[in-house]
């Protein structure tokens, strides 16, 4: 429980304060009430995930009918119909956000897919139906490992019901859309990783339109469980079925899966399910309908591209297995214009707002008048671009052998599966498109990621496809009879998934626990949350009575905080750049233009600017209105050490 206290030392914003005094200790709920309630919530919420996912799906087979693509096998085709129908959909919310018009847009959106995917929804009726009476006649090993891969899935949609609680997505994932909804489209170079957002972010602004935190953190789901559907696919080109279930399930109970799919609040998943489809496209490209098939792996690159950055690597190594495949000019034009058409509109936007695509990495070429080389510095050492690299350090990438514990970040870890089957996937490897799509994605993702940023966790997008390739090798030795390597591999593959299943309970069961209604929302979030009762603080103190104006931060994480503010932190705000705020008088101006009355300090300032803001202080022109204590965390949120924190409120004197 966090300890809170309101000092007031305004006499305008005494009652206020006064007020809120009683409200400052958390409240528990009865879990015995809230229990119905938020399990028929969660289970709701994921029953709108599939319905969502229908609805994508007819409107993915409309597509593909009009393209005339619909000779991929059944479990291919629905998968890239749905994937397909995210992505017009995705098109579409970019649109609605850049006019202004979020929520009817999202709406129009939504609605116009359903029309238009009506026509398809037996069709898509009738091909699930299929596939699941193909698993339930399978041999029993596979309805085994289907049923378990199925209560895996389970167990982190439900954790994926709790409340936000991902740093990354409080601090800009859910933040930035939250503050398109509140503010409007424009650029926000206070929150500067706002520009970082792209295309799968909206589907998080779509969710967050409808009112619903729980639907967004359902479609990030949604991506997750696609992209183990997609790894099972493609593992079908090499393995018999229950091998294919061990790799999807050896997928989800990765940790940084299970992290990402349950409670990251991140769109990288959608990622993983884009690739691993492209690769199963590409490897159909020399068959029939070339063109069409060209057109629909460059939407699934485009997809990727419009992510994240770092995807853009990913679809220039689709790009290039596509190339290799169908040696046809034609065909890598149709390609490449379906992978602009929809992954160009972050970029497009970044570019009209700032003059570099890619900001702000490009900035100091591209536009170095506005550049903030404090800020470039951090980004670059947050990403790991600054960091110099060594030949064995980026060769260890593909085998994803380059997991950094050192900070505790156990998120990050990829499993050891791809490192130790790789010399048996060698043995597996033929001359086949499936095989050449698949490594050339891989291992050309992989070598670009490990060149440019040389951090692991960027490698989620070709997990599915280096495992998928590496459990084929054991597959292969199965088949071969080598009992002492079989054995070895069998008792590899359970212990790695008794520890991911050990630690997904142990991981996600705060989350499933709120989720069903065994815990309180509220307690939750201060048990989970970092910067929660700072929020909650602010909100409080500052919410209602005081007047107009906005509160310059500097806590990461904002997702939470209901009052207009700007974002202060010279490490992740372009809009702060310690060469020009060295002070007072900057300062000052900066209130006047930004319409900042009150500055939140907790516990300091930044040190890069600590000096001018301390100065106003003294001098009487930033005044303490309220102070308290809170909780919060201390370093590594996962080892879970809690500190109390001091928060002072100082209100801006004209």
């Amino acid at each position: 429980m966090g300890r809170s206290g309101v000092l007031c030392l305004d006499r305008r914003g005494a009652s206020l304060v006064l007020r809120s005094v009683q409200g400052i200790l958390p409240s528990y709920s009865n879990p015995d009430v809230t229990q119905p309630m938020a399990l028929t919530a969660s289970l709701a919420t994921l029953l709108e995930v599939a319905i969502f996912a229908y609805i994508m799906a007819a409107l993915g087979h409309r597509i593909l009918r009009f393209l005339g693509l619909q000779c991929l096998a059944r479990s291919e085709l629905i998968l890239c119909s749905v994937a397909l129908g995210v992505i017009a959909l995705q098109v579409g919310l970019f649109i609605a956000e850049a006019s202004g018009a979020v929520r009817i847009g999202t709406l129009v959106c939504l609605t116009t897919a359903a029309i238009l995917g009506a026509r398809d929804f037996p069709v898509v009726f009738r091909i699930v139906r299929s596939a699941a009476q193909s698993i339930s006649s399978g041999t029993r090993t596979g309805k085994l490992l289907a049923t378990m891969t199925g209560l895996v899935l389970a167990l982190e949609g439900l954790a994926a019901m709790a409340p936000l609680t991902g740093s990354d997505a409080m601090r800009s994932h859910f933040t930035v859309p939250l503050l398109v909804l509140r503010t409007g489209f424009h650029p926000n170079f206070f929150l500067s990783h706002s520009f970082f957002c792209g295309q799968g972010h909206l589907l998080i602004l779509g969710a967050l339109a409808f009112g619903s935190e729980r639907l967004a953190m359902g479609l990030l789901f949604l991506g997750g469980a696609l992209a183990a559907c997609a790894l099972v696919c493609l593992g079908r080109e090499w393995m018999p079925r229950p091998w294919a279930w061990v790799a999807g399930l050896s997928f989800l109970l990765t940790p940084l899966v299970f992290w990402q799919i349950s409670t990251a609040g991140a769109p990288d998943l959608w990622m993983s399910f884009y690739a691993t489809l492209g690769v199963i496209v590409i490897a159909r490209c020399r068959q029939t309908d070339n063109d069409a098939k060209a057109l629909l792996a460059g939407v699934l690159a485009g997809g990727i591209a419009g992510t994240k950055y770092t995807g853009c690597t990913v679809a220039a190594s689709l790009a290039l297995a596509f190339l290799w495949e169908s040696r046809s000019v034609r065909g890598v034009g149709v390609f490449l214009s379906g992978a602009f058409a929809v992954g160009i509109w972050p970029y497009a936007r970044n570019a009209i707002w700032t003059g570099d695509p890619f900001f702000p990495f490009l900035m100091r070429w591209l536009a170095p008048s506005g550049m903030n080389r404090y800020a470039l510095a951090s980004y670059l050492a947050s990403t790991g671009a600054a960091d110099s690299r060594s030949l064995w350090q980026v060769v260890r990438f593909p085998v994803f052998a380059a997991f950094d514990g050192s900070q505790g970040e156990l998120w990050e870890f990829l499993g050891p599966l791809v490192l130790i089957f790789v010399p048996l996937m060698i043995l597996a490897v033929r001359n086949t498109p499936a095989w050449r799509a698949s490594l050339t994605v891989w291992f050309a993702s992989a070598l670009g990621i490990g060149t440019a940023s040389g951090t692991a966790r960027f490698l989620l997008p070709v997990l599915p496809i280096a495992l998928a390739a590496s459990f084929a090798g054991v597959s292969h030795v199965d088949k071969l009879g080598w009992r002492i390597v079989r054995r070895a591999s069998l008792g590899t593959i359970g212990l790695y998934l008794l520890f991911g299943l050990a630690g997904l309970l142990l991981y996600g069961r705060a989350a499933i626990a709120v989720a069903v209604g065994l815990n309180s929302r509220q307690n939750y979030l201060q048990q989970r949350a970092p910067n929660y009762e700072q929020a909650e603080f602010v909100n409080r103190v500052l919410k209602g009575g005081l007047g107009e104006g906005k509160a310059l931060v500097f806590f990461h994480h904002l997702y939470y905080l209901d009052v207009p503010f700007v974002y202060g932190d010279p490490d992740a705000s372009w809009a702060v750049d310690p060469e020009r705020f060295q002070t007072p008088e900057a300062w000052r101006e900066l209130f006047r233009k930004e319409k900042i009355r009150w500055v939140v300090r907790s516990p300091e300032y930044p040190d890069s600017i600590a000096q001018p803001l301390g100065e106003l202080e003294k001098e009487g022109e930033l005044v303490p209105l309220a102070n308290g204590e809170v909780d919060d965390f201390e370093g590594v949120r996962v080892l879970g050490q809690r500190k109390t924190v001091l928060i002072v409120i100082l209100r801006v004197e004209d």
